[in-house]
């Protein structure tokens, strides 16, 4: 798509409490290049994902996703067809596998079965969860979990993948071998957003720093 797929003007927004989070926010994110936003507990960063899902409504300013203002539910649907998730509200679904859960991005998209499947196996081997393929949520340990939703946003090529708090659950290891598959899916054009407590130890290409400060980001 030619413009955004991220844009934010002048956004302000509230805590269900009536607390400021943001105030005059504003962002933009292009097609092929990624930002890391980064913000402790508290920050604002779970109200912007929910902002950018169309869970939460501003209180004010204008937000579009891939070229559509959020103010429509169809419009909402639409965009979130094209966000990878992982973290927070991306819950992997209970009644399904390990493997169905994964390639829900790719049937809802349309891909034929001989291409979801061959992205499929390679997914479970890049991770290492081809002993849990036919496992449900429920057993999976929380470094597994949080696996399974990264291979489950990487399956279909949607044109973001939106990450809440990457290191979730993961121990030191298996977060830097998450980093480096990242890097290597943002130097092949994957444009992501990266929220985190802290800045990853892994630079990203094509990518933007920000901090979350003072109801905006520098």
């Amino acid at each position: 798509m030619d413009g955004p797929l991220v844009e934010l003007e002048n956004v302000s927004a509230q805590t269900d409490r009536g607390e400021e989070i943001f105030r005059a926010l504003n962002f933009t994110l292009l097609q092929g290049r990624s930002a890391i936003i980064v913000g402790g507990a508290g920050s604002g960063k779970t109200t912007l994902v929910e902002l950018l899902l169309g869970l939460k409504k501003p209180e004010s300013g204008r937000i579009e996703m891939f070229g559509e203002s959020l103010k429509r539910r169809s419009a909402i649907r639409r965009a979130r067809r094209k966000v990878g998730g992982v973290g927070g509200p991306f819950s992997l679904i209970s009644t399904l596998t390990v493997a169905e859960n994964i390639l829900m991005p790719a049937i809802i998209a349309g891909e034929r079965g001989s291409i979801q499947q061959e992205r499929l196996l390679r997914l479970l081997g890049e991770f290492n969860l081809v002993p849990e393929a036919r496992q449900y949520p429920s057993s999976l340990t929380r470094v597994e979990y949080t696996l399974v939703q990264i291979a489950r946003a990487s399956i279909a090529s949607q044109p973001l993948m939106l990450i809440d708090e990457p290191s979730a659950g993961l121990d030191a290891k298996t977060y830097l071998r998450v980093l480096e598959y990242l890097h290597k899916a943002s130097l092949f054009g994957r444009s992501m957003l990266i929220l985190a407590s802290e800045k990853p130890p892994l630079e990203m290409p094509n990518c933007n720093c920000y901090t979350i400060a003072d109801g905006g980001l520098v």
